[in-house]
């Protein structure tokens, strides 16, 4: 009787841990984003200020842009969605052959809040 309930014990915990495992998992990739040629990461500023996004091809990091582009002065992306529909506009311009300079007609149509 104490075989099965060890049996029952060590599955219990091999399951829990397999389960963390892929709760860990699915979080540290949260924040990467996918297209054909490109990979885009999402990141918090470490002084807790803003976001920035980073743009891969492969492994090689292609693109890091901590502040907001196209607008004077150190303003920083408020959320990880706006910095992520950003990055989006960018990989979309790189992977049409278009410069990947970004606009304040393109900011306010995206629904980036910055300073004017």
């Amino acid at each position: 009787m104490k075989t099965i309930v060890n049996y029952i014990l060590v599955f219990g915990i091999i399951v829990s841990g397999v389960l963390f495992g892929n709760y860990l998992l699915e979080r540290e990739t949260a924040s990467n984003y996918y297209s054909k040629y490109y990979r885009v990461k999402v990141k918090e500023l470490s002084d807790d200020h803003g976001w920035y996004y980073e743009i891969y091809k492969g492994n090689s990091l292609l693109i890091k842009q901590k502040k907001i582009p196209g607008v004077p002065g150190n303003q920083y992306f408020k959320s990880n969605k706006e910095a992520e529909k950003i990055a989006w506009l960018v990989v979309g311009k790189l992977e049409h052959k278009i410069s990947p300079n970004i606009t304040r007609v393109e900011l306010d149509s995206c629904n980036i809040d910055f300073k004017k």
